[in-house]
């Protein structure tokens, strides 16, 4: 398996015939916003960059220096190409170089946050350095969660059984018995359960296990994979898959299963948590940026609210229009204390520039703050926040260019600040913005 690796809004270009074949890049550290690839693979990408689902449209058709291009957009996770090159896309998290293994670490440490993957937990040693590529990773995570599950043994159930025996057991099936013909009428048909370990959940583990086996190419997950293999060898996969997730139960005996079942929904269907269903049987899925963005700062004030204060997410209750009620206004995070609303938040995956500058040589007072993004907080502003008056805050990554928060008041006691959210220290910003979100 040949992995590429490439941050959002980076350049894909089709290899020239004399240029080398081999798609392994390794032994970069560094992100790149250019790679290259053959001929089909650049096929089988350029058809999901003209693809008829434009909300899930993860690249798109470019022009780079002059030659056919394309671009990833703002979606980060990992896509199998023809089933033998990963190609990695991680967040863009500055205008200036990035290093592999932190920028891996970084949004990993972003997908322990969110409600689809609730049981992707890392200790902060495991975040410190990756140097496998996602795929590995996320096998490695599945391979130790079943390990787990193996640990505290695999679930049994009763198992119902029909059969034709010499002998009496369980219950006697009276209308097949009477059915059968004079030359087998000394033999009962009967039924009768069985506590066995063939019980849904085990087939479809079973049935993921021997296809991450297939997929990964580390030695490690190998090992892991035929020892775990042992174990579910009595077995039988899965041959309906609908039927059996339809059966798995999550009761209380089931607790140790829980983490493995988005995995397993995840490597047998193909199941992309926002995104698209892959046609690869290598391993596909990607985030919109945005949302995951949008999702993490949400947990982390989340678990930083206190002292009466409490985080909604996506409120929906006021309108634009009033008469009729049309145009619902919808921000991702609403700031409450006790019952009365003190703040309204939206996050933007966005890098602005608090040195920008126009073409001229003048300050840009924006910072490159999108005009739409103000009206839309000022609506906000005047429908959620009593009398008008109060704070709304504008969420954005911090880099380099852009570490301070910058303050605009939109008159008659109607402030906004544009805050940097730093992804390297989540607690302490959302400390700041709670603490920001008080009333003086």
């Amino acid at each position: 398996m040949n992995d590429l690796s490439i941050r959002e809004f980076g350049y894909i270009i089709q290899k020239t015939k004399d240029e080398n074949s081999s798609c392994d890049e390794s032994a970069s550290s560094s992100l790149n916003d250019v790679i290259a690839i053959d001929e089909k693979a650049w096929d089988y990408l350029e058809n999901y960059a003209y693809s008829s689902d434009k909300e899930h449209r993860f690249i798109r058709s470019r022009s780079y220096k002059g030659k056919k291009a394309l671009q990833v957009v703002n979606f980060v996770g990992v896509i199998t190409i023809l089933d033998d090159i990963h190609l990695e896309i991680l967040p863009k998290t500055s205008e200036d170089g990035q290093v592999i293994n932190k920028t891996r670490a970084l949004l990993v440490k972003m997908l322990c946050e969110i409600d689809e993957l609730p049981y992707l937990e890392s200790t902060e040693a495991e975040l410190e350095v990756f140097e496998q590529r996602l795929p590995e990773m996320l096998i490695n995570r599945f391979l130790n969660d079943l390990a787990n599950v193996v640990r505290k043994g695999i679930r049994k159930d009763y198992e119902r059984i029909e059969a034709e025996e010499r002998f009496l057991k369980g219950r006697l099936l009276v209308s097949q018995q009477i059915r059968q013909p004079v030359s087998r009428r000394h033999l009962f048909r009967i039924a009768y359960d069985v506590f066995s370990e063939n019980r849904a959940e085990n087939r479809l583990i079973h049935s993921a296990l021997i296809q991450v086996a297939k997929w990964s190419a580390s030695e490690a997950n190998q090992k892991l994979a035929r020892e775990l293999r042992f174990a579910f060898n009595e077995i039988p996969i899965s041959t309906d898959y609908k039927t059996d997730f339809g059966q798995w139960r999550n009761s209380r005996d089931m607790i140790s299963y829980k983490p493995l079942q988005y995995w397993v929904k995840l490597i047998l269907n193909q199941q992309s948590p926002f995104s698209i269903r892959g046609d690869s049987k290598g391993i596909s899925f990607l985030f919109p940026m945005q949302t995951l963005f949008e999702r993490y700062v949400t947990k982390i004030l989340e678990k930083k609210a206190k002292d009466n204060y409490r985080v909604e997410k996506q409120v929906r209750s006021k309108y634009l229009s009033e008469d009729p009620k049309a145009f619902l206004l919808k921000p991702d995070i609403a700031i409450y204390k006790d019952n009365q609303v003190v703040s309204i938040l939206d996050t933007k995956w966005k890098l602005i520039d608090q040195n920008a500058l126009y073409d001229n040589g003048n300050e840009d007072k924006k910072a490159n703050i999108s005009q739409a993004d103000m009206y839309q907080m000022f609506a906000y502003g005047h429908k959620y926040l009593d009398g008008g008056k109060g704070k709304l805050i504008l969420i954005y990554p911090q880099w380099s260019n852009f570490d301070k928060e910058k303050q605009f008041d939109l008159g008659n006691g109607l402030e906004l600040y544009a805050f940097p959210f730093d992804l390297d220290e989540a607690d302490n910003s959302a400390v700041n913005i709670l603490s920001s979100c008080r009333p003086e």
